[in-house]
């Protein structure tokens, strides 16, 4: 194996700056990326862009890899040169279960990109994603919160015509409303 006649297991291409890692987790490559990770690759080296193994992961909706990155210490808010963070990735693609782990490592749901402003829950209620938006509700995402254009979450599933979601957000709100009345 290349490996073991000391191939740079880390050297990345001069292309997109992208190392082995990288690589075998946007192909989904489950086994060379345990390979990899257990002969000490660098799972938190970004390429050019910013896109670290964890987001490019999250992105293509390679749970497995995830995990396997999460539990190895995968920096899961790390965002990119836009911002985007491994969460609003996932939410964005609508992989459900990856978003669902990292909420439950703790990853930032509210976190907004640089350039647009928008959180997680305004990609998920953007791509019609309900299940995703539903858990971000429920840990306590802010829908209120408006991105650089004045948008929130309710305006965009309204603009997308997305109406579960509409009335997901607007039923969660009347709760907090009845909750806090309470209070």
């Amino acid at each position: 194996m290349l490996l073991d006649i000391g191939a740079d297991y880390n050297k990345c291409d001069s292309d997109r700056g992208w190392s082995p890692v990288m690589s075998a987790c946007s192909e989904g490559q489950t086994e060379i990326v345990r390979m990899l990770l257990d002969i000490g690759a660098d799972y938190n080296k970004c390429d050019s862009d910013g896109w670290s193994p964890v987001m490019i992961a999250c992105s293509k909706g390679h749970t497995e890899i995830v995990r396997m990155l999460l539990d190895i210490g995968a920096d899961y808010n790390k965002c990119n040169n836009d911002g985007w963070s491994p969460v609003k990735s996932a939410c964005r693609y609508g992989h459900t279960e990856i978003v669902r782990m990292l909420l439950d490592i703790g990853a930032d749901y509210n976190k907004c990109d640089n350039d647009r402003g928008w959180s997680p829950v305004m990609s998920a209620c953007s791509e019609g994603h309900t299940e995703i938006v539903r858990m971000l509700l429920d840990i306590g995402a802010d829908y209120n919160k408006c991105n650089n254009d004045g948008w929130s979450p309710v305006k965009i599933a309204s603009e997308k015509g997305h109406s579960e979601i509409f009335s997901l957000i607007n039923e969660h709100s009347r709760k907090l409303t009845v909750i806090y009345s309470r209070i």
